[in-house]
């Protein structure tokens, strides 16, 4: 078997093995029963017509899957860190970079298995939420996969950079400065709608850095362009400078650039730690 794929099933055993996991999948139980009975009360509440219900069903949600991005990244961010830093400092990788297995694929394996771990979280969070809206009000989103892919993007990139850091600094460090990382790229995104609200050349700037300094808040803003609805993305007057409210679908050469940072991080990583002493 490849030693890639190897090492990458192992990395699944051993972080589902972890009860860090398992608390993050208590968590998502707990935001989804919640948001169900939110939604419960929201679409049958007296004090909405039907037309304002089915505005404010998409709001909620965009809300409560923002809570989502944020154990997504703090999940990533979690299983991520002592990937590499802990085995180092236990031991384990010098019992296993002395046989026939390059670092390489050591790092690559242990990416790939996070990865998947982190799709699948990804895709079941979506599966239920989105269950759990259509059962209580009959409203999906416009694009729920992209939602997903989406989601699922944001969070491979906080993954491969808590991986980088981890190649060089211990768990706890890499796993708190990736999540301040996350947090200032959100933070970001906020003051660059600010700026376009209040019309402030310099706060727009800032936002506009941010998203492509770390990506994940222009990936997150996708994501709520594919939870609006139609009607929501038309009404555009009120909503101007609204940090959960995307106008356009983003844009190719944007796309193109977060698969760039992309590959620079992880052959990042991957150099970090063919140079890191063992």
């Amino acid at each position: 078997m490849n030693p890639t794929l190897t090492i990458a099933a192992l990395t699944i055993k051993e972080s589902v093995r972890r009860r860090l996991l398992l608390a993050f999948i208590a968590i998502t139980l707990v935001i989804v029963g919640l948001s169900a009975w939110g939604f419960d009360r929201l679409s049958h509440t007296s004090r909405l017509t039907s037309g304002e219900s089915h505005v404010a069903v998409p709001q909620a949600l965009i809300l409560f899957m923002f809570m989502f991005s944020f154990v997504l990244a703090l999940s990533a961010s979690a299983i991520a860190s002592p990937a590499i830093s802990s085995e180092i400092e236990s031991g384990v990788l010098m019992t296993i970079v002395t046989r026939p297995v390059r670092r390489t694929e050591v790092l690559l394996g242990k990416w790939l298995g996070l990865a998947a771990l982190l799709a699948g979280y990804a895709a079941g969070v979506c599966l239920l939420e989105f269950a759990v809206v259509y059962w209580v009000s009959g409203d999906v989103p416009p694009s729920p996969v992209l939602v997903g892919v989406y989601l699922f993007a944001e969070g491979a990139l906080l993954l491969t950079l808590a991986l980088l850091l981890s190649t060089r600094m211990p768990a706890i460090a890499a796993g708190v400065i990736g999540i301040a990382v996350f947090g200032a790229g959100w933070l970001a995104g906020v003051v660059g709608a600010l700026g376009s609200n209040l019309n402030i050349a310099a706060l727009r700037t800032v936002g506009e850095v941010g998203r492509f300094v770390l990506p994940t808040d222009g990936l997150w803003h996708a994501a709520i362009y594919y939870l609006q609805s139609p009607a929501l993305i038309a009404d555009t007057g009120s909503r101007e400078g609204n940090p959960f409210y995307t106008q356009a679908a983003p844009a190719w050469p944007y796309l193109a650039w977060v698969a760039c940072w992309f590959l620079i991080d992880l052959i990042a990583a991957v150099a970090s730690f063919e140079r890191r002493e063992l």
